[in-house]
């Protein structure tokens, strides 16, 4: 069994960590620990986890892929776990993947406040040089290598999503590395890349209007870590993509829910599109999942007005690569 929640939280500078006790972030939670298999793969000399978790049932080939990047401070099981992606990928038949992030002590046991797992997202305020030695970009693409060897992937259906820290590795992904997905969805999160993607593909941004780590508005920003000053506003995030992917018209805007205000750009490269949506009763958590143990004092509220999970496995099936079919998605049953 894994130790309890300890969700991650966007950047901020880890020296604060290694002189303070910090704040009382989370709670102790656990969760039932998925059915994953470890793996491992060299990079950069070496040895880094991975977990894959082949979807239950009789289903034909190829399979759609998901990989699934957990916040600073957190790991890839309990993430896969937590936000139920578990669930999710046995009733819509695709692989599920956690990758998982390196400390910046290798030589130190791992934890949330003194030495979390942290992803090089370029995000300015992760500065150690240990961290920013670390190719994530290079690991991802010889996991995604390493699977298409061993499974028949559906290369049309690749797909990637994180939160807050994942959430800005995913975001540099899908610059960096567009070739290799049709979609990919950040919850909680900014990107640090001013560049447009090589290759167009279809964007989803989740944001918590009432999240203190990404401010809605922008500003300080507050982290375990340290505040972060200066951030920018979320629209200025979904802009970028907008701009980058050559959008054009207004944004569509939709209102599922009191609490829920979607905008997409439909008309974007590649016949692809970008969707923002804003959560209003959300701070920065994963929406719809298990407790995750941030407490709300200090990481706002969770929000049950909106499910991430299921919201983007529908994105990523209805935006497999431009021409490919759309894929009908399932959403897990309510807890």
């Amino acid at each position: 069994m894994l130790n309890g929640m300890r969700r991650a939280l966007l950047g901020g500078s880890l020296y604060a960590v290694l002189s303070s006790t910090g704040i009382a972030w989370s709670d102790d939670r656990r969760v039932e620990t998925p059915i994953a298999q470890r793996s491992f793969i060299e990079v950069q000399d070496t040895g880094r986890n991975y977990f894959v978790h082949f979807p239950s049932g009789s289903r034909a080939a190829p399979w759609p892929l998901v990989l699934v990047l957990h916040g600073a401070g957190g790991d890839a099981l309990e993430t896969l776990a937590m936000y139920r992606w578990i669930e999710a990928s046995d009733l819509n038949g695709f692989i599920l993947v956690g990758l998982e992030a390196r400390p910046p002590r290798l030589w130190f046991p791992v934890n949330f406040k003194l030495n979390p797992r942290i992803w090089n997202s370029g995000d300015p305020g992760v500065q150690q040089d240990s961290i920013l030695k670390n190719d994530d970009v290079a690991y991802t693409r010889a996991v995604l290598d390493e699977l298409a060897k061993r499974y028949t992937i559906d290369p049309n259906r690749v797909y990637a999503t994180g939160f807050s820290s994942g959430g800005g590795m995913v975001q540099r992904l899908g610059v960096e590395l567009s070739e290799r997905f049709a979609a990919i969805a950040a919850v909680g999160s900014l990107r640090a890349q001013n560049v447009a993607p090589r290759n167009p593909l279809s964007v989803l941004l989740v944001y918590g209007r009432r999240d203190p780590v990404v401010p809605y508005e922008g500003g300080k920003g507050i982290t375990p870590w340290g505040d972060r000053p200066d951030q920018p506003p979320v629209a200025a995030n979904t802009a970028g993509w907008v701009r980058d992917l050559h959008c054009t018209g207004e944004a569509q805007t939709a209102q599922p829910n009191p609490q829920v205000l979607r905008e997409a750009w439909k008309d974007c490269d590649g016949g692809n599109e970008v969707q923002a949506v804003t959560v209003n009763d959300l701070g920065h958590h994963w929406a719809g999942s298990l407790p995750d143990g941030l407490k709300e004092s200090v990481a706002g509220p969770m929000s049950r007005s909106f499910d991430d999970t299921t919201e983007i496995w529908s994105f990523f099936a209805a935006h497999p690569r431009h021409g490919a079919k759309p894929q009908a998605a399932v959403a897990p049953a309510d807890r």
